[in-house]
């Protein structure tokens, strides 16, 4: 009999196709919709990809990149070949993604930021943003000794970039330190990475060089940005500019990459990396501490808690993300701060008042790959209701007040005032002037909003019906922000003139003055006044952010602002940008191949190259290899490329044809040729917390025998004649789940897939059908783990399939099942089993009916985020599994005996980085049978190791 084998899909291709298709997953995928029109820009250094419609924001872009290079250029080696740099405008985000794999690839989320404290330095977002993913092409295609010579005879091949290797503080660190020497902004300006650093240090939670990285424990992905940028900067700063690049240099030819300490003592003569940290990483506190009678209503938030009061002072809405569960938006009363009311919210959650109605903003698919952000109003304890669809608003005050996000610069949604300030030469139209919030008076009869023109932030206050009589109250090189009116008409704000963000009043007197609401030692941002005059603000500290209640100063000092710095354009091109429509050759041809080989015993010993590749867009990837065995001549290949020309669907189309050996009679030599092709389209649907996808495949394979001698094959194995297979199969699946950042497990959802497939044999009348089906539910258990770090989850799941036909395909049951993880060099670690029972070798049942049951309590135990020593290996959070498993197989017309196998026990489960920001979750279980094995085995608990839960 044939044992049932999964649908052909991705999931049975040969490993090494695996390994190639994973290792293609780079940072850039999946970030923009490649179907539909696109166009590219030639320039000397660059294939700029954009949709015909931003075609002014690609040639600012054209020059951006270019004088990012030439600057770059003047401190480190340039990279090899022609960077495709691709526009994206598909997510309302602020972001850029780089790959050196297969070729040096950048993509770039166009509209600037408006709600992220950490990005608001910039001069324009997208010299910002261009600079320091252009660092990263720069630093990591450097390769050099024994890299160089690899790369020299396998290509560009996954594993031969030597930097990155690196921690992720310097690979990370490095670019942000040339954001902000090579542009007038940059995070080494800003007082957010200043606010992160002080807050460890208050609390004496500093890290190491060993555990500044992106672990999720808070800071989680701000802490190597934060701490890299500041030492790359310190070590320029007191050993010279050139240490940077030479640090470059010795860390792209050592043969053990990630020894980083010993490279910064040959840059920096006479010191240590242990040396050199604290002292780059450690800022202090600013002077002053926080009001008298400062009080906490919340803490331990991973987002910034963003306070704000309706305008009858009634109610307070705040952002409660606890990285728990999912982010809600809470709503206090006014005098007595206790909550009435939470929504669940997404992404990018920002709102404002409009009478008694919440205005939400928040991000959600309007496309398989369009993630906006849109308006929705709520009214607290009723109901929820979207109104807008595909808007791309954010920062709503009231309303019609709203900031409506653009490639390279956001406006109001109001009539605003054009910037009195630009002149000649003070930048391109396209990013010059960027709106980070506007916010109408309590009477309506005036509007104020923080504006940045190329690097001046200003902070602007017009008539709402005259926007042309507008009044620039305050100009800064720092940022300006979250501006608020008080219930009596005074307008506040937030600036960062002594390095720490600080609220502010307005007066108008003297000529007007800022004046100090706040000397929080930490910071203080987003302030929300509360009628009895104290006021509402977020701070942070080294656990997170808090939403802090506090009087506000009364003789707060008046603030004084550094003068903008001068803007420069970046220069005209020295040959003009060539334009031709989008092109997938240049990117998708072949970059690399990596030696593979495969001894498949009397049968042949194969020797071959694996390749794989993607265009910029990734309209097209693909894997292919091709192995060959001398003796007896043989030859064996597997062939899976994917498009998303179309969008939606996903097409597939994957062919392979293998040489198996077969057991046969002593002297005889019987192998198998097995062949198969599959074609597949997938149809996906997604929101922000669920998924629904269908997929139809059409399948043929065929199956030869040869025998060494010849006339051996009719004795040796009478049954194995030719077969030719032809089928087709349909699967649809559904899921709802919830996760935060700290969660163990999916929670609070379900996840279902059904799928039928029909099988024929040519010739013979032989057939097969199967329908198979598999639930999966979660639900959080309140009260937490022994941790305290996230929610503890029941889970539970039900598989069930049955096979009719003559065929006679049977499924197995038993087995430990996990998720795959594919590694570099063809290898790959992980198997899914359908019908899983923990204790049990796999196939301990086989039948063509076949049900499995399980049943886990995930219980989080500790969140660690610390590195092994120097070794790129950390342990990030821990958590304990205990579960019971049963199923049973059996025949058409027999009863299912659903605990005829039984086991329980117990897994160590565990999120470890490996090579810094390499996220793999691990199993260790002990598994007890609780039922004698039919198959007559002993019955013995059993220990195993396996990747990440199935589900």
């Amino acid at each position: 009999m044939l044992v049932c084998a999964p649908v052909r899909s991705l999931g049975v291709l040969p490993l090494r196709l695996l390994v190639a298709l994973a290792l293609l997953a780079g940072r850039s995928e999946a970030q923009v919709d490649p179907s539909g029109p696109w166009r590219t820009l030639h320039t000397p250094h660059f294939r700029i990809h954009f949709r015909p419609a931003y075609r002014d924001v690609a040639l600012t872009e054209a020059r951006e990149a270019e004088r990012a290079y030439a600057l770059l250029a003047s401190e480190l080696h340039p990279p090899r070949g022609t960077v495709d740099l691709t526009l994206g405008d598909d997510i309302d985000g602020s972001n850029g993604f780089t790959t050196v794999f297969p070729s040096g690839r950048i993509t770039i989320l166009a509209p600037a930021p408006a709600t992220d404290p950490g990005l608001l330095q910039y001069d324009t977002w997208l010299r910002l943003v261009t600079t320091h993913e252009l660092a990263h092409v720069f630093h990591l295609d450097r390769t050099r000794s024994f890299w160089a010579v690899a790369q020299h005879v396998l290509g560009r091949a996954p594993g031969l970039f030597p930097n990155e290797y690196q921690p992720t503080w310097l690979v990370e660190g490095l670019a942000t330190y040339y954001e902000s020497r090579f542009t007038n902004g940059g995070r080494v300006r800003g007082s957010f990475h200043t606010q992160l650093l002080a807050a460890d240090r208050a609390a004496g939670a500093s890290r190491s060089s060993r555990d500044a990285e992106p672990f999720t424990r808070w800071s989680d992905g701000f802490a190597p940005y934060a701490y890299g940028s500041r030492f790359l900067q310190y070590v320029a700063a007191t050993v010279g500019d050139s240490a940077v690049p030479r640090l470059v240099e010795a860390t792209a030819a050592q043969l053990i990459p990630f020894r980083v300490g010993r490279q910064v003592e040959r840059v920096a003569p006479g010191r240590t990396l242990a040396g050199l940290w604290p002292q780059a990483t450690a800022p202090s506190a600013a002077p002053g501490a926080p009001a008298a009678g400062t009080r906490v209503l919340d803490s331990l938030l991973r987002t910034e808690p963003v306070p704000s009061v309706s305008p009858d002072g009634r109610r307070v809405a705040y952002l409660a993300d606890d990285g728990k569960g999912a982010s809600e938006l809470r709503v206090l009363d006014g005098e007595t701060l206790r909550r009435v009311a939470a929504h669940a919210v997404n992404g990018n959650a920002s709102y404002g008042w409009d009478g008694d109605t919440v205005v939400v903003a928040q991000l959600d698919y309007t496309g398989r790959r369009q993630l906006r952000s849109d308006l929705y109003r709520w009214v607290p304890g009723g109901v929820w209701r979207r109104e807008t669809h595909g808007a791309r608003l954010t920062q709503p005050a009231g309303r019609s007040v709203a900031i409506e996000l653009r490639p390279g610069a956001n406006r109001p949604t109001v009539p605003a005032p054009a910037d009195p300030g630009r002149g000649e030469g003070e930048g391109e139209r396209e990013g010059a002037e960027t709106w980070e919030a506007v916010v109408p008076s309590p009477d309506g009869r005036w509007m104020a909003g923080t504006r940045n023109a190329a690097g001046r932030w200003a902070l602007v206050r017009w008539p709402a019906d005259t926007p042309v009589a507008a009044v620039v109250l305050v100009e800064s090189r720092s940022v300006l922000a979250d501006p608020v009116w008080t219930p009596r008409g005074e307008l506040w704000f937030v600036a960062d003139p002594s390095g720490f963000p600080q609220v502010y009043a307005w007066r108008d007197v003297g000529g007007g003055i800022a004046q100090a609401l706040t000397a929080e030692p930490l910071g203080a941002r987003s302030p929300a006044p509360l009628p009895d005059g104290t006021l509402l603000y977020s701070a942070l500290t080294a656990g997170g952010w808090e939403l802090r209640r506090a009087p506000a100063l009364a003789d707060g000092l008046p603030a004084r602002f550094s003068e903008p710095l001068p803007f420069d354009s970046a220069p005209p091109l020295a040959v003009p940008a060539r334009e031709t429509g989008y092109a997938v050759w240049p990117s998708l041809r072949p970059h690399f191949w990596i030696p593979f080989f495969l001894n498949a015993g009397p049968t042949g010993r194969f020797g071959g190259a694996v390749t794989a590749g993607t265009d910029a867009l990734h309209r097209f990837t693909y894997a292919a290899d091709l192995l060959l065995a001398p003796q007896p001549f043989r030859v064996t290949g597997d062939f899976i490329l994917l498009s998303d020309v179309l969008g939606n669907p996903t097409l597939d189309f994957s062919a392979s044809s293998a040489w198996l050996d077969v057991a046969a009679p002593p002297g005889v030599t019987l192998s198998e040729l097995s062949q198969a092709a599959a074609v597949g389209a997938a149809f996906v649907r997604r929101r922000w917390r669920s998924l629904a996808s269908v997929r139809v495949a059409a399948e043929v394979q065929r199956f030869r025998y040869a025998a060494a001698p010849d006339s051996a094959l009719a004795a040796a194995c009478p049954a194995c004649l030719a077969r030719d297979l032809i089928g087709g199969s349909a699967t649809l699946a559904l899921s709802r789940v919830v996760a935060g950042a700290l969660s163990v497990s999916p929670e609070d959802g379900f996840s279902w897939s059904l799928t039928y497939r029909r099988r024929d044999e040519r010739g013979t009348g032989r057939w097969s059908n199967e329908l198979r089906s598999q639930l999966a539910l979660y639900a959080h258990v309140p009260g937490g783990g022994l941790g305290g770090f996230a929610h503890s989850v029941l889970a539970v799941r039900l598989a069930a399939g049955g096979l009719d036909g003559s065929l006679g395909s049977l499924y197995r049951v038993g087995g430990v099942s996990s998720g795959s993880v594919a590694l570099s060099f063809g290898q790959s670690l992980g198997v899914r089993r359908l019908f899983p029972i923990r204790g049990y070798r796999y196939g301990e049942l086989a039948g063509p009916r076949a049900a499995t049951g399980t049943v886990e309590y995930r219980l989080p135990l500790a969140l660690v985020g610390r590195s092994l020593g120097h070794l790129p290996v950390g342990a990030d959070r821990v958590w304990l599994n205990a579960f019971a498993d049963a199923g049973d197989a059996w025949d058409p017309g027999t009863s299912p005996q659903l605990t005829r196998l039984r086991s329980a026990g117990v897994e160590l489960a565990g999120a470890v980085t490996v090579t810094y920001n390499l996220l793999l979750q691990l199993r260790l279980g002990l598994a007890e049978p609780l039922a004698a094995p039919p198959s007559g085995a002993a019955r013995r608990a059993s220990v195993y190791f396996a990747f990440a839960s199935d589900f």
